[in-house]
């Protein structure tokens, strides 16, 4: 079948059926533009005028099909043991820990990349990519093997019954040895984005999401006549769905002709890339990490207060997760389009789009936190019909419209300043605020103030408050354009 290519101002695209059922494995090749643009389908100025919706819609609806398929492998889980589930949960503390560590590369890749295609440095945008292939490469291989091999042992630090050891030894062997397609899922998926393929990421990460929720049905139900497989069919699932998504990425990564990884010159790389990806993703992943064990702490602070505030709580982060995940997509965005306005020098243009983009992130924000606090007793009748928890969560939500309208300049300036590489800056002010003010507080409201699971909220709403309000000064003082990664006059 004969194919036809038109171009338009995002490259060439793909007329016929193919524009409405585009293949996502061995794909052609992007046909090369004539002239001087030759190798820069996308040059500087399509790039930094790629629409905000264009990489944020695409995230955002990654993110809420991820989300929402996860709820069904809960429930498909606990259909066949509860112990299961415990055990499944507990690895999902280790899934979460791998994927910070493999985040090092993946962002530390994506402003650099960002920031070399805004300058129009095509070549070193794609030496950069080599660099996270080969980076990621030996965290993965190291990480993976030492996963797999010691399962047991770590495990044997939890005091677990027999089947729950059982079950998660099961787990964390198959998941251990697979997380290598986690690793490169993660950085390929990176790479793509920042070259401006948002689209193509989600698309991998809905189908492997699917793959995964079948091949749960088929270990747990056994469908098809297949025998139940339990717990090590659905790690195989897991394992089998990154894989699925890594390799469809790759191919998209070769389909593109201004994605050139240049695999002959992998043992000339420059120290420097390898450099300044650590110099971004060691002190990022050690602020996600930092704040994860920050949120650790609250939930342990909320339990004081009893099974019925922390069962409040659970339901509540849920339900506000819907809420700032349309500005977290903003942010995804924002830090890649940063990257393209910093790398080429338009300054002034990345300070006024930063500020309408968190204009943005604050209406949509508001209109949806406001919305579930109109709804709040519709909304939570779904969860539960204890009037205990319905009181507290009843308290939780009126306290969230405060908070989370807080929240969306750190989920969108943060990752803007990142994008210019700013990073010590934000993630300082991060760790001190998050512990000082966030669980400082929340220690104040449980053993001073006697204010319990409200006090601790408000502790929390406090910290985003002031932390946005330093990042806006940030922002707005200029500090971040003297942070640039890249060397202008490398081309």
């Amino acid at each position: 079948m004969n194919v036809n290519y038109v171009k338009s101002g995002r490259g060439f695209h793909r007329q016929g059926i193919f524009a409405i059922l585009p293949p996502m494995l061995n794909p052609p090749k992007d046909p090369a533009p004539a002239g001087p643009e030759k190798g820069l389908i996308h040059g500087r100025k399509d790039r930094a005028e790629l629409s905000l919706l264009s990489l944020a819609l695409p995230m955002y609806l990654e993110n809420l099909f991820r989300t929402t398929l996860q709820s069904v492998d809960v429930f498909m889980l606990s259909s066949y043991s509860d112990k299961a589930v415990a055990a499944v949960g507990l690895i999902s503390n280790f899934s979460f820990f791998l994927f910070i560590l493999y985040n090092v590369v993946a962002i530390g890749s994506s402003i650099l990349i960002s920031q070399h295609l805004g300058a129009g440095q095509q070549k070193q945008a794609n030496t950069a990519a080599l660099s996270a292939y080969v980076m990621g490469t030996g965290f993965a291989l190291i990480i993976s093997l030492g996963l797999g091999f010691s399962a047991g042992s770590i495990l044997k630090l939890y005091s677990l019954e027999d089947e729950v050891y059982t079950y998660a030894r099961q787990y964390l062997t198959i998941f251990g040895f697979g997380s290598v397609f986690l690793a490169f899922g993660i950085i390929q998926g990176s790479i793509l984005r920042s070259y401006g393929y948002a689209k193509e990421v989600m698309a991998a990460s809905m189908i492997a999401n699917v793959v995964n929720v079948i091949g749960n049905a088929v270990s747990i139900y056994g469908l098809f006549g297949l025998p139940v497989f339990g717990v090590p069919g659905v790690a195989v699932s897991t394992v089998g769905s990154h894989a699925v998504s890594c390799v469809i990425v790759a191919f998209r990564i070769r389909a593109h002709k201004d994605i050139h990884i240049p695999l002959k010159h992998i043992a000339g790389i420059p120290r420097s890339f390898f450099n300044k990806m650590l110099k971004i993703g060691i002190p990022s992943a050690g602020e996600n990490l930092s704040y994860n064990m920050y949120q650790m702490i609250i939930t342990g602070l909320i339990a004081l207060s009893g099974t019925a505030a922390l069962t409040a709580n659970v339901y509540v982060l849920t339900i506000a997760r819907f809420v700032f995940m349309p500005a977290m997509s903003i942010g995804f965005a924002v830090q890649i389009k940063a990257g393209y306005l910093a790398g080429a020098g338009h300054f002034d243009e990345a300070k006024k789009k930063v500020f309408l983009y968190t204009a943005l992130g604050y209406g949509i924000s508001a209109v949806l936190v406001s919305v579930l606090y109109l709804l709040k007793r519709p909304v939570m009748g779904i969860f539960t019909h204890d009037q205990d928890i319905l009181n507290i969560a009843y308290l939780l939500i009126t306290i969230a419209v405060f908070r989370e309208i807080g929240r969306v300049t750190n989920i969108i300036v943060i990752p803007a300043l990142k994008g210019t590489g700013d990073v010590i800056f934000p993630v300082i002010i991060g760790i001190i605020f998050q512990w000082c003010v966030g669980a400082g507080g929340a220690f104040l409201s449980v053993y001073v103030f006697d204010a319990a699971y409200i006090g601790i909220w408000l502790a929390m709403a406090a910290d985003e408050w002031l932390r946005s309000i330093i990042m806006l000064m940030r922002w707005s003082g200029g500090a971040w354009k003297k942070k640039r990664l890249i060397d202008v006059e490398e081309e």
